[in-house]
């Protein structure tokens, strides 16, 4: 009887080894673990078919189940290694080449909610790439057929996809068998496929019939002419067509072109990549006026340039004066008017103070009034100053009001300019 009952033990025993030898290995806590006083600490990332131990320098090694075990690839020769797990808290590592220990490591930290957060986050970042793929592949895929939206697609950088994708797929896939960032890469070179064909223009109906690769030579000759269009803009100022356009104006206001001055002109539309104007020097061939230069330096500044390169404006406004080491009273008007204007510009912008001058006409009775009002219909008589007066305008140098002053005084008209302080950033 004894001897029934001690063979009926040693058969579950044995039946117990065996299931538990072909059953499922088990799973290791994802977290950190302590090789001991000799030993570096290890991370445990993954559950299941794989596990990742990255160690402290930032390698890592993939163990891949194997039947019960977990092995590595091949190493060198046949030399691998496998772990071998006593609990969901601690395994040793065996070096295949000398079936030794490698070490034996023990659970002593898991991670903190964050990082377990975080591992979601990037664990969903396939589903999110997948949605945001479509959603970039949706706005552009009805305006396919549309030349303009093909022409938009730099093709160089869609084909680049392909070369920075591929090495990385590959390895995901046989390096690092990282199957998420694996699908991403997927996901990119599907993107660089659809924005490949549509930057060529294949789907544009003026296309059909022609070549996949005749279309593509379009595309890249396309975008070699195009190629510095960006560095261009960021190298010349905003309004630059119209900085040249004053400095030309300027250069004739004194009905004489200094070769000097031409020089200056040809100097900045080179360095703006602007068509060299085709300007002589002596008696200008277009008549140039003060009201007319000043009107195109106030459309300059309507277009809203950055404060920086207004002020710069000034200085260069200057410079051409200066440039044939003659600065005429018709130039020095100007400079003075325009450059009141610029700081009149840059403190509507900054915020600020600026002094201007301001031109009244003062009638002598009604017959002046109505003299007045014929001349300048829009104006209208004010009280000002204990008296009836038509206000003219504000202007920004004292030579270009006394001017203007000087034009209705010829005219039988008593005319003066006084100081007045306004702030631009209140005005409409």
């Amino acid at each position: 009887m004894l001897k029934k009952n001690t063979q009926y033990v040693l058969f579950v025993a044995m039946t117990f080894s065996w299931l538990s030898a072909s059953g499922p290995p088990i799973e290791l806590v994802e977290g950190s673990y302590s090789g001991g006083k000799n030993q570096d600490s290890l991370i445990v990332t993954g559950t299941g078919d794989r596990i990742t131990l990255q160690l402290q320098n930032g390698s890592k090694i993939n163990f891949t189940l194997e039947g019960t075990t977990y092995k590595t690839e091949n190493i060198s020769g046949e030399s691998h290694y496998s772990l071998n797990i006593f609990g969901d808290k601690k395994f040793e590592i065996i070096d295949g080449s000398t079936n030794g220990s490698a070490g034996a490591y023990t659970l002593y930290a898991t991670p903190s909610f964050f990082k377990k957060l975080l591992s979601i986050l990037v664990s969903s970042a396939l589903i999110f790439s997948v949605i945001q793929a479509y959603l970039k592949v949706n706005k552009i895929w009805k305006r396919r057929k549309n030349e303009e939206v093909a022409n938009s697609i730099s093709i160089v950088a869609a084909m680049l996809g392909f070369a920075v994708g591929l090495p990385f797929l590959m390895n995901n896939i046989f390096i690092t068998h990282d199957y998420f960032s694996a699908g991403k890469v997927v996901l990119g070179l599907s993107l660089a496929c659809v924005f490949t064909l549509i930057g060529s223009g294949h789907f544009v109906d003026a296309n059909r019939g022609v070549s996949f690769f005749t279309l593509l030579g379009r595309a890249l000759n396309l975008e070699g002419k195009e190629s510095t269009d960006l560095i261009s803009d960021m190298l010349r100022p905003k309004g630059a067509h119209k900085i040249i356009e004053i400095l030309k104006k300027l250069a004739a206001i004194d009905d004489d072109i200094a070769q000097e001055e031409i020089d200056l002109i040809n100097q900045f539309s080179e360095k703006w990549g602007i068509d060299i104007p085709n300007l002589k020097p002596g008696k200008p061939e277009e008549i140039t006026n003060l009201v007319e230069l000043k009107a195109l330096v106030q459309s300059y500044l309507d277009e809203g340039p950055d404060t920086d390169v207004a002020e710069g404006l000034v200085d260069l406004i200057n410079l051409m004066a200066q440039a044939d080491d003659e600065v005429t009273e018709e130039e020095a008007m100007a400079v003075s008017e325009f450059t009141g204007m610029i700081a009149h510009y840059v403190s509507a912008e900054k915020g600020g103070e600026m002094q201007m001058y301001e031109v009244n006409i003062v009638p002598q009775g009604d017959e002046q009034i109505a003299a007045v009002k014929e001349i300048l219909p829009d104006l209208d008589v004010v009280d000002d100053r204990g008296g009836r007066v038509f206000k003219v305008g504000r202007y920004f140098s004292e030579e270009y009001a006394e001017a203007v002053c000087g034009k209705y005084i010829a005219l039988g008209l008593y005319s003066d300019a006084s100081k007045v302080l306004v702030d631009p950033s209140k005005e409409d």
